[in-house]
C-alpha cells in the first residue's frame, strides 16, 4: 500500500505533523510513504493516481479544497448531516455564531465523518467510486489532525495490514531532553510496529513523558512487543543514570 501524506500550506507546524504521520503510518506496518508540505491542490490528481490512500491536512471546513478532492474521487459534495450537527455542537455554548457554519461541514458524498474534540471541523475519509483508493481530509491545526487520525483515520490504513491490536502507554522520565531522545531511539532501533515519541498530551507535571503506541496482529504480540520496550527503557535508563519517575502507568487500548 503506497500512501502520501500531504500538508496545505496553511497547516501548522508541517514538519512535526509529517513525522507524526508517518511515525503512525510505519509502526502499523506500512513503508511505502511519500510526504511532502505546502501541498497545492491542483497536483492532487496527479498523486492520486500513484497511490493507494492520501492523507490530506489542512483541506477539512474549506469548502472550495473539499471540492477539488471530491471531483478527484468522482463524487459531488454535500453539507453533510451529522458533520453539520458536530459543528453546532461546538459552536452551542458560543456567544456567536459564524456566518459560514454549513461551510464547515461540506464533504464529499459518503464521506465518513471523524468528530473532532479539539475544534469546530470534523475530518472526513472518502473513497473513490471507481477504486478501493481513499483520501482523508483534516483540518489545519496539528493536535486536531492527530486526534483524527488517531480517533478514526488510522483504522482504514490498520485493517490493510491486520494490526488489529494497538496500545498506548507512557512513562515519565527526569532527564535533559537529550537523554530522552536517546531513549526514544534506542526502542525504535529494536522494536518494529511501534511509534515511540514525546507526547504532552501525556504530561503530568514531572519529567518528560515518553508515549509509545504499539500495533499489533494478536493480543499475545502486543504484550510481548509492551514487555520488550518497558525492558530496554529500564536498561537505557540504568546505564544513562536516568530516574523514571513512579506513577501508575496511563494505558489506552485501541482494538478494531
Amino acid at each position: 500500500m503506497k500512501i502520501a501524506i500531504l500538508a496545505m500550506p496553511q497547516v501548522e507546524h508541517p514538519d512535526e505533523l509529517l513525522s507524526w504521520l508517518r511515525g503512525y503510518l510505519e509502526a502499523i506496518g506500512l513503508t511505502d510513504i511519500i510526504v511532502e508540505q505546502n501541498f497545492s491542490i491542483e497536483r492532487l490528481e496527479d498523486v492520486f493516481q500513484q497511490v493507494d490512500a492520501i492523507i490530506l491536512a489542512g483541506v477539512a471546513g474549506n469548502p472550495q479544497l473539499v471540492s477539488k478532492v471530491a471531483k478527484v474521487l468522482g463524487l459531488g459534495t454535500e453539507v453533510n448531516a451529522d458533520a453539520l450537527e458536530l459543528v453546532k455542537s461546538f459552536y452551542m455554548d458560543k456567544a456567536e455564531l459564524p456566518e459560514n457554519l454549513e461551510d464547515l461541514a461540506v464533504m464529499p458524498e459518503f464521506s465518513y465523518v471523524i468528530p473532532n474534540e479539539r475544534g469546530p471541523v470534523p475530518s472526513f475519509v472518502a473513497f473513490s467510486v471507481e477504486s478501493e483508493k481513499f483520501v482523508a481530509a483534516t483540518p489545519p491545526r496539528f493536535e486536531e489532525t492527530i486526534e483524527a487520525f488517531e480517533k478514526g483515520i488510522q483504522d482504514f490504513f490498520r485493517q490493510s495490514t491486520g494490526k488489529k491490536f494497538s496500545v498506548t502507554f507512557s512513562v515519565d522520565l527526569e532527564c535533559q531532553i537529550t537523554e530522552a531522545n536517546e531513549v526514544i531511539n534506542a526502542v525504535r532501533r529494536e522494536v518494529r510496529n511501534v511509534f515511540p515519541r514525546l507526547d504532552g498530551r501525556f504530561y503530568t507535571g514531572k519529567g518528560f513523558p515518553l508515549t509509545f503506541t504499539v500495533y499489533s496482529s494478536t493480543p499475545e504480540e502486543l504484550s510481548e512487543t509492551m514487555e520488550k520496550i518497558q525492558n530496554i527503557v529500564l536498561q537505557v535508563s540504568r546505564e544513562k543514570g536516568i530516574k523514571i519517575i513512579e506513577k501508575q502507568m496511563q494505558e489506552t487500548e485501541e482494538n478494531l
